[in-house]
Formats: C-alpha cells, sequence, structure tokens
C-alpha cells in the first residue's frame, strides 16, 4: 500500500497532533495509518465534533471515545447546538472554531480528505463559478483561520481506502445521512459522480491536471500582482486610487484581489470584488464601504474607498468624534478622545505658542462652517475646503479633532495649527501630535 504515505519528516514541526475523527471509513483509515507510524502516542489527541443533526451522533461520538480509548490515545470532542438551519459552510466554520480551542500555530490536524473529496470539491466549484484558486481544489497541507492542516491521504482513492480497511479488519460508522441528497455535495457523489466515473475513467487524472494547471496560473498572476503592487509603492493598509487606475482593467483586479486576500489575508466573494472593483472605477461622491472578515485574526474589516485610496481598517477603529464632544485638555498630558489619541512635543519654529499652554484647551468635534487661517496663508478659510485641498479622504474627516483655545479654534488635529496661536518661528513651540486609532 505505497499511495498511504505520512510525511514524518513535516510532523515533527509540531507539538501536538490532532485526528478529525468522525468514526467513518476515511478517519479509521486515517486513524489506524497514523497509529501504526507514529512512534509517540502522546503526541495524538483525537478530535470528534458531534453535529447533533443525525438521531445516531451520540451513539457516533461513544464510539469514536471507545476507539481512541482502545488505542490509548486522548479523545476531545464537541457538541453542537442542534439548529434547523444548516449548511456545509456552517458546519465547517463551527468545526473550524471548536479546533482552534485545542490547537494553536505549533500543532496540526489531520483529515481524512481523499482523492474522491478532490474530484468532488473542484466539481462542486466549478459549479459554483469558482475562480483559478477554487480549481486548484484541496491542498495536501493549509493554513485556514491560524489551524494547520495536513490530508496525508488527498492521493489515495475511496475504493484503495476501503482495501485497506478490508486488510487491517478495520470496523467504522456508516452515516446513512451519505446517501441523501440535502447536500449538494451528496448529489454530486451519489447521483453525477458514478456515471462521471463510468464516461470518463480516468476523471481524477483530468481534474489533478486542471488542478495542477490552474495553480500554475495562480502563482503567475500573484507574482505579476506583487510587482504591480511595489510599482504603486502600496502597503498592507492603502492602495493609490490614481496609481492603481494606470494599470488596465484586469491588472487592477488582479492587484485587488491580490492585496485583499493574500497581502491582508480577508475573505471576500468574487461578487465583492467586482463591486469594489466597479466603485473604483467609477467612483461616487463621498466614501463607500465594505464589510470583510479578516482569516488569521478575528477582526471585523472595513474597506473603504474615496476618489484618492483603498485602505482597511479595523472596524473598531473606525470611531468618529460624536457631535457633542467637547473635552477639556491642560495641553500637557496625552489625552485619549474617541478617534485616538492626542499629545504636545517641543518643535523649533512650529507648532502653539507656549504662552496658550496656561489657559488649557476644549476638543470639540467639526460640525460645518468652520474656519481656520493656517500659518503662512494669507487667508482663513473653511475647514472642508482645506480638506479638499490637501486631499484628506472624506472618511477621515469626522475624526480630526478640533483644538479649541477660548472660544476659538487654535488648531485643527494635527493638521494645522491656525495663525493666531502660532508660535514665532525664533521661539520653540510645541506641536501637536494625533495618533488615529488603526487596525
Amino acid at each position: 500500500m505505497s499511495k498511504f504515505f505520512l510525511d514524518q519528516k513535516f510532523l515533527k514541526n509540531f507539538k501536538k497532533l490532532g485526528i478529525a475523527f468522525s468514526g467513518g471509513l476515511d478517519s479509521s483509515v486515517l486513524l489506524k495509518l497514523i497509529t501504526e507510524n507514529n512512534e509517540s502516542i502522546d503526541q495524538l489527541t483525537v478530535l470528534h465534533i458531534n453535529h447533533n443533526i443525525n438521531k445516531q451522533s451520540d451513539s457516533w461520538e461513544l464510539f469514536c471515545k471507545e476507539r481512541a480509548s482502545e488505542l490509548g490515545i486522548d479523545f476531545i470532542s464537541w457538541k453542537f447546538e442542534s439548529s434547523d438551519k444548516i449548511s456545509e459552510e456552517l458546519l465547517r466554520d463551527k468545526r473550524h472554531e471548536a479546533f482552534k480551542e485545542w490547537a494553536d500555530e505549533k500543532d496540526l490536524i489531520l483529515t481524512g480528505h481523499h482523492l474522491d473529496d478532490q474530484i468532488e470539491t473542484v466539481i462542486f466549484r466549478i459549479f459554483r463559478g469558482t475562480g483559478l484558486r477554487g480549481l486548484e481544489g484541496i491542498k495536501e497541507v493549509s493554513k485556514i483561520n491560524d489551524l494547520n492542516f495536513y490530508r496525508p491521504l488527498l492521493n489515495c482513492r475511496k475504493e484503495d481506502l476501503l482495501q485497506y480497511a478490508h486488510d487491517k479488519g478495520l470496523s467504522w460508522i456508516e452515516d446513512d445521512s451519505n446517501k441523501e441528497s440535502y447536500f449538494s455535495r451528496n448529489i454530486i457523489r451519489n447521483e453525477l459522480m458514478p456515471k462521471i466515473t463510468e464516461r470518463w475513467p480516468s476523471i481524477d487524472k483530468a481534474i489533478g491536471h486542471l488542478s495542477s494547471r490552474a495553480s500554475k496560473a495562480d502563482k503567475i498572476l500573484s507574482e505579476v500582482a506583487q510587482e504591480d503592487f511595489m510599482n504603486i509603492d502600496g502597503s498592507t493598509e492603502a492602495l493609490d486610487i490614481v496609481k492603481l487606475q494606470s494599470f488596465s482593467y484586469e491588472r487592477q483586479e488582479n492587484l485587488i484581489f491580490h492585496w485583499l486576500t493574500h497581502i491582508n489575508n480577508l475573505n471576500i466573494s468574487s461578487g465583492q470584488r467586482m463591486q469594489i472593483l466597479s466603485s473604483i472605477i467609477n467612483p461616487s461622491e463621498g466614501s463607500i464601504s465594505f464589510s470583510a472578515n479578516s482569516r488569521s485574526r478575528d477582526l471585523n474589516i472595513k474597506i473603504l474607498i474615496s476618489h484618492e485610496e483603498v485602505r482597511i481598517l479595523d472596524d473598531t477603529a473606525l470611531i468618529p468624534l460624536p457631535n457633542d464632544t467637547s473635552l477639556e485638555w491642560n495641553l500637557r498630558d496625552t489625552i485619549s478622545i474617541p478617534s485616538g489619541m492626542l499629545s504636545l512635543v517641543e518643535s523649533p519654529g512650529k507648532g502653539l505658542d507656549k504662552k496658550f499652554l496656561e489657559q488649557g484647551a476644549i476638543i470639540k468635534a467639526r460640525v460645518g462652517g468652520e474656519r481656520c487661517k493656517p500659518f503662512g496663508r494669507h487667508k482663513s478659510q473653511k475647514i472642508k475646503n482645506l480638506f479638499q485641498e490637501f486631499k484628506i479622504p472624506d472618511w477621515k474627516r469626522d475624526f480630526i479633532p478640533l483644538i479649541y483655545i477660548g472660544d476659538r479654534i487654535a488648531a485643527v488635529g494635527d493638521l494645522w495649527v491656525c495663525e493666531e496661536f502660532h508660535t514665532s518661528i525664533e521661539e520653540k513651540g510645541m506641536s501637536i501630535i494625533w495618533n488615529q486609532n488603526q487596525n
């Protein structure tokens, strides 16, 4: 059975090994393979998910627990609450949440996915309109939400697993729900695959070739996107719209996808990607925001698009100053405000004149119509017009604090000090430092 191969060198990179064990054929073969080829039983833990869907779910959990006990392996299980709303995606996400309670980045979870699963997955994704990455199928090694996965049976057909199980005298659970057509994957497995395999016996080789070509093409596109990213001086946090628009539509799309999914590790659907690209090509007044989730951190992310840039921020950082903000500041200590932190630092010829320090200040939000004559300018201007002139992004304007001394605006965040409050260029003043909340 040369097809059944465990990369022992790879396994030694991890502290704990978790075996995802449902009690079915696939995971039973996996468990047997691991216990016969792993030197340290203490490194192993059997991980079982009781989906609480089938009436036999509890007896299956008991079967798995007894099997682990027979082998002298630690056992841990999670039982989900029953629900009328279930889907393959929801159950997968819940399994990952459970596994994260046990595993960290130093641990590895092994699953029993095999070649028939690979074929079904690629066909399923084609029906759903997948892109190149989806055509790559299941990876033998992957990292999902900081969980490390290894699928050592991925090159084995199910018939190989059946033969191995019979040769080893294994017993396993037969889940009768696998015969039902409630889940899309079961339709592919039970109704389509027998006909496809009969008509195209080499479907496994064809899918393998397709996945390999898709992987190569995706690698090339990623390299092109990374080169474009460097050429426009992109950052993890933002992309310049004007520079982005210097590329063809196709390269813009490729770079946006690379930036969101590879560089920022966000979960973005193809539909969201197209909406984002449309908003860049045909910008509207003000800023547009899209929500996304991080695959590597438990964060809700906002993707903000303005005329100047596409920016990514942690949702918790997007707290503008309330309109009724009125905070006293002694102009000496650092002060925390809803949109960040304010402090002062001594600067030659810049910042507030020190004579105003004893008066203290009031921090307020911009409500509209306020004016400031920045130091060195020949006239007073509306702050709104200054924002436009200096290309301050629309989304950022409601975060910037106004610093009042008495009843007059002395400074606009750390952008400008109004002339009557500015120090002489021969004297040392106090520059305002505003550290905005960031992701």
